[in-house]
């Protein structure tokens, strides 16, 4: 079975994104480990590539290697590079740069760098 057949499409946007506030909790009883709540700023779909893993095609933004690029619809709704972009999967990815596509208001680049375990959310 396709993507296509079992995934609503919104042009070529079909990765449903969630962009994300995060806020540090005190650690748990017992525990020194950070734990961070995460508050939902909007639901958006986008279209996602994954950064190559070739040493000459790396992108580093201050020191961290990008490894995906989100393109979304545009949307007034304000966020920024301290905020996380999530996915349906539970994959947190911190945004190293926010880019209106030829500053039409129609579309935003946004270069990400996949978290892994750095960021612990607290359980729900």
């Amino acid at each position: 079975m396709s993507r296509q057949s079992h995934v609503s499409t919104i042009g070529d946007k079909w990765v449903t994104t969630e962009c994300v506030t995060r806020q540090m909790l005190t650690p748990a009883p017992g525990t020194a480990g950070a734990r961070y709540a995460y508050t939902q700023k909007f639901i958006t779909r986008a279209a996602v590539k994954t950064m190559g893993s070739s040493k000459w095609a790396d992108v580093e933004i201050d020191g961290t290697k990008a490894t995906h690029v989100f393109t979304i619809r545009y949307t007034s709704i304000a966020f920024d590079v301290r905020d996380r972009l999530r996915t349906v999967d539970g994959t947190l990815f911190r945004i190293l740069k926010i880019e209106n596509v030829e500053f039409r208001n129609r579309e935003l680049k946004i270069t990400c760098a996949e978290v892994g375990l750095q960021d612990v959310e607290a359980a729900r």
